[in-house]
């Protein structure tokens, strides 16, 4: 398989690069996130942040342990950067958070000081363990283990501090809740649940809004209970 990825081949309309300035962008490395819902974090620093003129500039800043992901250093140039990621610089005391807009592109939102020390992660599935433990495999890559099989459910979201991984809150998958839209037509929009539609067949089920609209339940991020807890996207124009 190719290292190498041609920029005419890569997202890059997602990824809000310019498609012929140049030939070649950075590939994603296989990791957390899904290849085609991710970035390297050299895009992020060299073409979103603008940091960065070239990518040997790029690399040495992530080389040098200048950039945060989740409150850890990660010195890999081709990590994959995906939904709700935290990204800090502490040199410049920035923080942003990761997230799609209503035009698909993935956005950095900047964040007030004290939240980039938590994240929003999705709960994808449970697993039961030998030992009577639950274990929550969240969006991200992430796992959980629970002594209470019944704490939370799929399609909830967990608040949790990083890098420690020490639950903080809980934003459940239910009437009245506050979600975003991470895919579809709908992509960044953010409305209140009011309904949830089980489909008696291999299609996926529907979740319902209150404000009109209805997209699949893989599309729906709970970001809070009343309001959401944190930043969200602005919308821009193309």
């Amino acid at each position: 398989m190719s290292k190498h990825n041609k920029r005419y081949n890569s997202p890059s309309r997602m990824w809000g690069i310019p498609t012929k300035e140049h030939f070649w962008a950075p590939k994603v490395r296989p990791g957390k996130h899904p290849k085609d819902r991710s970035v390297p974090l050299l895009v992020l620093i060299r073409d979103m942040l603008g940091y960065a003129h070239t990518a040997r500039e790029g690399r040495r800043i992530i080389g040098d342990r200048k950039v945060m992901v989740d409150g850890k250093a990660v010195t890999d140039p081709k990590a994959p950067i995906g939904l709700m990621d935290v990204i800090s610089i502490p040199e410049l005391n920035e923080h942003y958070r990761l997230m799609f807009d209503q035009h698909g592109r993935m956005r950095l939102v900047s964040v007030s000081p004290g939240q980039e020390s938590w994240k929003l992660c999705r709960i994808e599935d449970k697993t039961i363990l030998k030992n009577g433990e639950v274990q929550y495999n969240l969006h991200d890559g992430r796992n959980l283990r629970s002594q209470d099989a019944n704490a939370h459910k799929t399609k909830d979201v967990l608040k949790i501090e990083v890098p420690n991984q020490l639950l903080m809150d809980n934003y459940p998958f239910a009437e009245g809740s506050v979600a975003i839209i991470t895919g579809g037509k709908h992509i960044g929009e953010v409305g209140k649940i009011k309904e949830y539609e089980i489909v008696r067949s291999s299609k996926p089920n529907l979740v319902h809004f209150q404000e009109g609209f209805t997209t699949i339940e893989d599309y729906v991020f709970v970001v809070g209970k009343d309001k959401p807890v944190i930043e969200i996207p602005e919308v821009g124009i193309l």
